[in-house]
């Protein structure tokens, strides 16, 4: 992949924040790109408990009803992303990449930059061997589904982007088909015998999508871009 000519974005950690207010800010940051009032923004965040269904995926791949998922502290949404379904919650890193691809459109690089940025944060962390599936929409070490991505391009403008497992409970994916692929187990870097420490995680992910896109990272808070 060629990297692209490095640029200035901005850069975020958020704790824990709720899956409908983070999906609201990501369309002001993308509102607010599209105007060239920000730079692009990578969003490093971890959500409580909520299972997800892009524009490709449907209901029936969560096996339990709304009050059953009420009843275990999860809720669900239907979201304008590409992709299937899929979970986040604690344990895992979440990170929404807001990012201009005008005008040359790069969004397979895009894609192969996020999985790549995964991959190399999990190898630091201890965890060689994991690369992209055969679409590579996911990171995946013999077999077993270790990260997940799923974007939106509208006006080449990109949200949402990565998920990667540090030491989440993997029964919560046992009750969905994961990214319309059953018999796929959900995997960890806690799980594969690596150091699934968040802070350590999460600069090994920065540093990385950094590197692949392109991008000279400065961290702000996130009450600069209206966030919390």
């Amino acid at each position: 992949m060629t990297v692209p000519v490095a640029r200035d974005g901005l850069l975020v950690h958020t704790p824990r924040i709720g899956y409908a207010e983070a999906w609201d800010a990501q369309r002001r940051l993308a509102s607010a790109r599209a105007a060239g009032d920000v730079p692009d923004v990578v969003w490093l965040l971890e959500h409580p408990p909520v299972y997800t269904s892009g524009r490709h995926g449907a209901r029936a791949d969560l096996f339990l009803s709304d009050e059953q998922l009420a009843a275990m502290g999860a809720e669900f949404h239907a979201i304008d992303r590409g992709g299937q379904m899929t979970w986040h919650g604690p344990g895992q890193t979440t990170g929404y990449v807001i990012a201009d691809l005008r005008p040359r459109g790069r969004v397979r690089s895009f894609v192969e930059a996020l999985v790549g940025a995964m991959a190399d944060a999990a190898a630091a962390a201890g965890v060689t061997g994991a690369g992209p599936g055969a679409d590579a929409m996911g990171l995946y070490r013999d077999g077993r589904k270790l990260g997940s991505v799923g974007i939106r391009v509208s006006g080449g403008i990109t949200t949402h982007g990565l998920a990667l497992n540090r030491d989440p409970d993997l029964d919560w994916f046992a009750l969905m088909t994961a990214c319309g692929a059953p018999g796929v187990p959900g995997t960890s870097i806690a799980a594969e015998g690596g150091r699934p420490d968040r802070d350590a995680v999460e600069a090994s992910l920065a540093d990385a999508l950094g590197e692949r896109l392109g991008l000279r990272l400065s961290a702000v808070a996130g009450a600069d871009l209206g966030i919390g």
